[in-house]
């Protein structure tokens, strides 16, 4: 089954936010594809400085085909309860429903509402501008000709005031690529204020700055970890501690 990857890449995030964003991230995101219809194998997250990424493996390329009855009032009910039910169920007049008989009861109404199957790669890209537009950073910030007033436009871009995308720092790059373990990716597209995803990210801002282009996960981590970014948390720990004894031993101390 396919894999995902998503990497939103912005200026430094601060330390203490770090952890707590990218599991925010998990969980909106692998609940609105759940939400979806959609079902996934596993996912892991990790943070650096400057990015969010979710690896999530074993998605499902569809959701599936939805037929769902939803008993409604009696046709003898009021006016005002056979319109509720209607509004509910979203049919657009009672003849789109159908009746049903009970030995006890009656006569009654039921919709039987029918809903096809949408492709993962449009399920994602839905849903990832609406998680990138309500993340709860717990301080946030706007920036950019997109932050500028509504309706005006700054070149390509136009402004949307108050409903500017906020980010804890000005987000940079959306990378989100779709596709089967062996097989070839796809990109997910979609545009949030003037950002559009692609298959692009960047490694360190002094050592490794280029663009890198990446295809899925283990071609991505192989890449930063040579453009000297190291994607897990725990890894880059052990490194630090490894380094901090060596140049204590170094110099005649134990760490």
């Amino acid at each position: 089954m396919p894999d995902l990857l998503l990497e939103l890449r912005s200026e430094e995030i601060p330390a203490r936010m770090q952890r707590k964003a990218a599991g925010d991230l998990r969980r909106m995101v692998t609940d609105g594809l759940v939400d979806a219809g959609l079902v996934y194998e596993g996912c892991q997250e990790y943070w650096t400085p400057r990015r969010l990424t979710l690896d999530i493996r074993g998605l499902t390329a569809r959701s599936k085909d939805v037929r769902e009855e939803r008993k409604g009032p009696s046709t003898k009910a009021p006016e005002q309860a056979v319109k509720g039910f209607l509004r509910s169920a979203g049919l657009a007049s009672i003849e789109e429903a159908e009746i049903r008989s009970d030995p006890k009861k009656g006569d009654f109404y039921v919709a039987v509402i029918s809903r096809q199957g949408r492709a993962a790669e449009d399920i994602i890209a839905g849903l990832l501008p609406e998680v990138i537009r309500s993340f709860p950073w717990p301080k946030s910030m706007r920036w950019g000709a997109a932050s500028g007033p509504k309706g005006m436009r700054y070149g390509a871009v136009e402004g949307r005031g108050g409903e500017a995308l906020r980010w804890v720092r000005p987000l940079q790059s959306i990378l989100c690529t779709f596709g089967p373990e062996t097989g070839d990716v796809v990109v997910v597209d979609f545009e949030v204020d003037g950002i559009r995803s692609g298959n692009v990210t960047r490694g360190h801002r002094f050592h490794a700055p280029g663009e890198i282009v990446v295809r899925r996960f283990e071609d991505y981590a192989a890449k930063l970890e040579a453009a000297k970014v190291v994607l897990d948390a725990n890894r880059r720990k052990e490194i630090i501690l490894s380094d901090a004894k060596n140049l204590a031993f170094a110099s005649g101390l134990e760490l």
